[in-house]
């Protein structure tokens, strides 16, 4: 499959596109073209973010989108009220909006 032809998930108004290949994150585009605000939050995990995070921030950087990074514990046991309160400080503290996206990087 060419990473540039998604395959998409047809929900009406709710649909989206799923990208599979190698090398996605260096195709900015694909990041920053699904980003309507100038702002973003980046939700990644200590396994994951080592690994990708800087990727996505190039990306982001490359568009000069403001973002933050939320690198929480990896595994199961650390998907609590106390991780979503980290992401809801982030979103306060750094003065995010309703238009900031929120990017799942993990």
């Amino acid at each position: 499959m060419n990473p540039l032809n998604p395959l998409n998930v047809n929900l009406g108004d709710r649909s989206y596109p799923i990208y599979i290949g190698n090398q996605l994150l260096e195709k900015h585009e694909l990041i920053t073209d699904y980003i309507f605000g100038s702002s973003a939050v980046i939700v990644s995990n200590t396994t994951v973010a080592p690994l990708y995070l800087n990727k996505v921030e190039d990306a982001l950087k490359s568009k000069n989108i403001r973002y933050n990074a939320v690198i929480l514990e990896d595994g199961e046991v650390y998907k609590t009220l106390k991780s979503v309160e980290q992401i809801i400080d982030t979103l306060l503290n750094q003065r995010h909006d309703r238009k900031t996206t929120l990017i799942a990087l993990g």
